[in-house]
């Protein structure tokens, strides 16, 4: 998984956008995400590590997943033919 989709992965997890999540990564360094700013069912303190594991499961559940368009290529297709309208 790259960098940009590891960005978008904790952005839809943490319920942000990611231009929020980018411009809020230096001060995040500094002063770690506060818990009310966490949705409920996720530690705060999630490590590297965990994020990294949470990560390769992702990346294997894609491996495996049938062939054919994703779930958001879906959506950007509905979205185009109803732009289109």
């Amino acid at each position: 998984m790259s960098g940009e989709e590891e960005a978008e992965a904790l952005a839809a997890l943490t319920g942000r956008k990611m231009n929020d999540l980018v411009s809020e990564g230096p001060r995040q360094v500094l002063h770690p995400i506060k818990d009310e700013s966490v949705p409920q069912g996720i530690s705060s303190s999630a490590s590297v590590v965990e994020l990294q594991e949470w990560f390769k499961a992702a990346d294997q559940a894609i491996k495996k997943a049938p062939p054919g368009p994703s779930a958001r290529e879906m959506l950007e297709q509905g979205r185009s033919r109803l732009e289109a309208v």
